[in-house]
């Protein structure tokens, strides 16, 4: 009997885009994924390939600029996450239409995490747009999502490369692609927009992404200021000053640690095949718009163990 292959994709926010060149080259090498397990950003693009439309998805995630990335952000103060994410997810729901998990094409499930009790919640029925909504809602960052009684966020606090969940799908070989084992101090680096930690090492930001970063802030700014005229006061928190993180930024860093440290260890306790591991750690939060380095980099990586995924079929 042929063994069937499984796929476990792993949390990173916009790091997640290398997922999309990791099915790129096992596809070009004849090799088809049986069983798809995805945790956040690996929840959104596991879909997509389930469904069957990577291609097109690839198309639209390259398509993506910082103006792109303003127009689905909604700002909200104060509340249980910065950012509603209702444009977002209409946009994605879209895209998604209501189709459910049971009827994929490729078995996939969805890692969400409970916020009340701790618990992993899988999603391996019911609608596609649901699963990822609770899987990508980083924690502080995106609300929760409310759903069957439940406030579920991402699912990376719990499960942030689900080697387990794909084998108990049925998979024989397990192939895990883990977006936060890049260093600490690379992501700080890249956290800090190649800002300083010692200024006798200090780096000026390209003046691209310097305007970029400001028109993004200037952007959701006049967006808050539609909603309650206190901006200033509650906004000048998320400003990044003198070269330091942001709020948003030291949440996703926050975050990264905590995955990693998981990831370690459950990768001790359920070893997958092969592991995939992108480095990609100067990725802010919301990098984005750069998913074609974040594409290439999965696609390389994938090419490298190609020949290493084939001799565990023979």
């Amino acid at each position: 009997m042929k063994k069937k292959l499984g796929i476990a994709l792993g949390s990173g926010s916009a790091r997640g885009w290398a997922h999309i060149g990791v099915f790129n080259a096992l596809a070009e090498s004849g090799i088809k994924v049986d069983y798809v397990s995805g945790t956040s950003i690996g929840s959104v693009v596991g879909a997509v390939y389930s469904i069957g439309d990577i291609e097109e998805f690839e198309k639209f995630a390259i398509s993506i600029d910082w103006k792109s990335i303003v127009s689905f952000i909604d700002v909200t103060f104060p509340g249980s996450g910065l950012i509603p994410g209702r444009k977002l997810f209409k946009m994605l729901s879209e895209y998604y239409r209501d189709i459910l998990i049971e009827d994929l094409p490729v078995p996939y499930c969805a890692i969400a995490a409970d916020v009340l009790t701790g618990e992993e919640v899988r999603f391996n029925s019911g609608k596609v747009i649901d699963a990822v909504r609770a899987s990508v809602a980083i924690p502080g960052v995106f609300t929760p999502f409310k759903h069957e009684g439940r406030i579920l966020v991402d699912g990376g606090i719990v499960n942030p490369v689900p080697v387990n969940v794909v084998r108990e799908m049925g998979a024989d070989v397990v192939i895990a692609v883990d977006l936060n084992n890049c260093t600490l101090e690379d992501n700080v680096k890249g956290i800090i927009k190649k800002g300083v930690v010692e200024k006798s090492n200090s780096v000026t930001k390209d003046v691209d992404e310097e305007d970029r970063d400001k028109r993004i802030f200037e952007m959701l700014e006049e967006k808050y200021n539609e909603i309650t005229g206190s901006i200033r006061t509650k906004f000048d928190s998320l400003r990044s000053k003198d070269n330091v993180p942001n709020i948003l930024e030291i949440l996703d860093n926050t975050t990264h640690i905590m995955q990693r440290s998981i990831t370690d260890n459950q990768f001790k306790i359920w070893p997958p095949d092969v592991i995939i591991k992108p480095q990609l750690g100067d990725f802010r939060l919301l990098d984005f718009d750069r998913a074609e380095e974040a594409i290439e980099e999965g696609y390389n990586l994938t090419n490298e163990k190609i020949e290493e995924i084939k001799e565990l079929f023979s």
